[in-house]
């Protein structure tokens, strides 16, 4: 290649594939459609490994898409809320390919439950505690902000909306002792004075539920993201890697 041509290497579109809950769905309970089972969640990361992709943190895509060279080949796992059932079920997954992701976390509701799905007919789940979100940072886990209680971001007061982006990244470093730099807007709700208390808050990145993948020359406080559910078949999984779906 000649010094003056483009490196198509560096010319890529990522994934970023979004989840919540990896879990079992116990008997009579009502279909949860963001529940991911265990097996075929390991599926899923086995043909990722199968067909060459790899992980990249939010950290290098940040730069990779700020600098307008972003690699093919690579995606980046992130996880809405943080289900307690990720310590047990995806993170063997992850170690066993090396795959890295991120875990976006509700910051008053660690150690407790999905409060916010009261009233939706099925049992509240446990979230992840100190110590489970301790052991995955040691073993090479992110972890962003998810706002402090989940609240709808779009239908707050600038001074509540400043409180939940803001303080929440603070009780999160607090915990874990080192800077959080990325955000995920609470059900897909944003718009620019939200994505402004973004960045007047510090982070480098948010993640919408915005369909499509990140690329060179997208505001990093906007990145869109696909969306992995129960209802994600092997085949529609292969289509998200190809087309915008």
């Amino acid at each position: 290649m000649g010094s003056t041509g483009r490196d198509r290497r560096l010319d890529g579109k990522v994934p970023i594939f979004f989840y919540h809950r990896i879990g079992s769905l116990p008997a009579g309970e009502p279909n949860r459609r963001l529940t991911v089972t265990p097996e075929r969640f390991a599926f899923q990361m086995w043909l990722m490994a199968r067909i060459g992709y790899r992980t990249m943190s939010m950290d290098a895509l940040a730069e990779c898409v700020r600098a307008g060279r972003v690699p093919r080949k690579r995606f980046v796992i992130s996880f809405d809320d943080g289900f307690a059932d990720l310590h047990d079920y995806a993170m063997p997954v992850l170690e066993r390919h090396g795959f890295s992701a991120i875990v976006y976390l509700v910051a008053e509701r660690i150690g407790q439950t999905d409060t916010w799905d009261e009233g939706l007919g099925f049992p509240l789940q446990p979230l992840l505690n100190c110590e489970q979100i301790e052991s995955m940072a040691r073993r090479g886990i992110e972890f962003g902000s998810h706002t402090c209680t989940h609240a709808r971001l779009t239908d707050l007061g600038d001074d509540k909306l400043g409180d939940e982006v803001c303080r929440s990244r603070q009780v999160i470093e607090a915990a874990l002792h080192r800077p959080v730099m990325h955000f995920c807007y609470p059900y897909g709700a944003w718009d620019a004075r939200v994505a402004r208390a973004a960045a007047d808050a510090g982070y480098a990145t948010a993640v919408t539920t915005r369909r499509g993948r990140a690329r060179a020359g997208l505001d990093l406080l906007m990145l869109p993201r696909v969306k992995i559910s129960k209802g994600t078949g092997n085949l529609r999984f292969l289509l998200n890697l190809a087309f915008k779906y």
